[in-house]
């Protein structure tokens, strides 16, 4: 006889990165759980994967707890325990740090960060009775360094990288993987979807900060239209950690996330800032010396 299909559960599956996972989970012996936005979720039904009898499409926002706590159990009691969690909804405020409002700050650690952990807190209990599980969450480059205008972006990737790493050792013994997939840059339009706090989309920024915002805007831009990594690579790559026998902690979700890291690691520190701060795209008209 067959073993029963391993149980997966993946969050932001309407498009990009958690569409295509899903795509590859059902090619293989799983059951898969994909939620989406309640916004979105039409979007994801309307496509053939959803389709599949291995696929069942619920709404979520991970920031939604209460929704989050009650899907884990509904899974738990129509399909049964979740064996893999992958941790992929997320967003991304593009803000300098003087312009974001706490709400926009609680928002960006509410999805990115606190409803990734309260999603893993309400998978741990069957995992740890079962003694097995995987937990896979999708961080950044940004998580591991700073980029202007992305500050609480990157708070919310490096929270998720510390939690995770604490979490490798709290769950090793009871043969638990924890990975954290750090994606660079991908080409896609996600930079259209990118959000504006509300101090900035009020035009109540500011005019100091516009060079900071068009020319990171235009950097960022021309960087994901030209780069040949997909996220149907970045699909790839999760897709893979999450069959490795001794998957790591950190995985490399793009061939530029490992030359950063890289940099990071091998330059020395005052340098590695010096050197990125003096490679910033028009650097000198911002402040101070704006033109604006």
């Amino acid at each position: 006889m067959s073993s029963a299909p391993s149980i997966v559960l993946v969050t932001g599956c309407s498009s990009g990165i958690g569409y295509e996972l899903i795509k590859l989970f059902e090619q293989g012996h799983y059951r898969i759980v994909a939620t989406a936005l309640p916004s979105s979720v039409q979007e994801l039904l309307s496509r053939p994967v959803a389709q599949s009898e291995k696929v069942s499409v619920e709404p979520l926002d991970v920031a939604d707890y209460a929704g989050s706590t009650a899907l884990v159990r509904k899974v738990e009691r129509e399909i049964g325990p979740v064996d893999i969690l992958v941790n992929n909804a997320g967003i991304s405020y593009r803000s300098t740090v003087e312009d974001m409002t706490i709400e926009d700050e609680q928002k960006q650690l509410q999805v990115n960060y606190l409803g990734a952990m309260h999603l893993v807190r309400e998978c741990l209990p069957s995992m740890r009775r079962r003694r097995s599980g995987r937990i896979v969450n999708i961080s950044s480059v940004g998580g591991m360094m700073a980029m202007p205008t992305m500050a609480s972006y990157s708070a919310s990737k490096f929270a998720l990288e510390g939690a995770s790493e604490s979490l490798w050792y709290e769950l090793k013994p009871w043969g638990i993987h924890v990975s954290l997939v750090r994606p660079g840059f991908i080409n896609s339009l996600a930079f259209t979807k990118v959000l504006f706090s509300k101090k900035k989309a009020s035009g109540e920024s500011s005019q100091e900060y516009d060079r900071h915002y068009e020319n990171m805007k235009a950097f960022v831009e021309k960087i994901m239209t030209r780069t040949p990594c997909t996220s149907t690579d970045v699909a790839r790559r999760i897709y893979k950690v999450c069959q490795m026998k001794r998957p790591p902690l950190r995985a490399a979700g793009t061939p530029d996330a490992i030359l950063f890291y890289f940099l990071r690691r091998i330059l020395p520190r005052f340098l590695y800032h010096k050197l990125l701060y003096r490679t910033l795209p028009g650097v000198k008209e911002w402040g101070p010396n704006s033109k604006a």
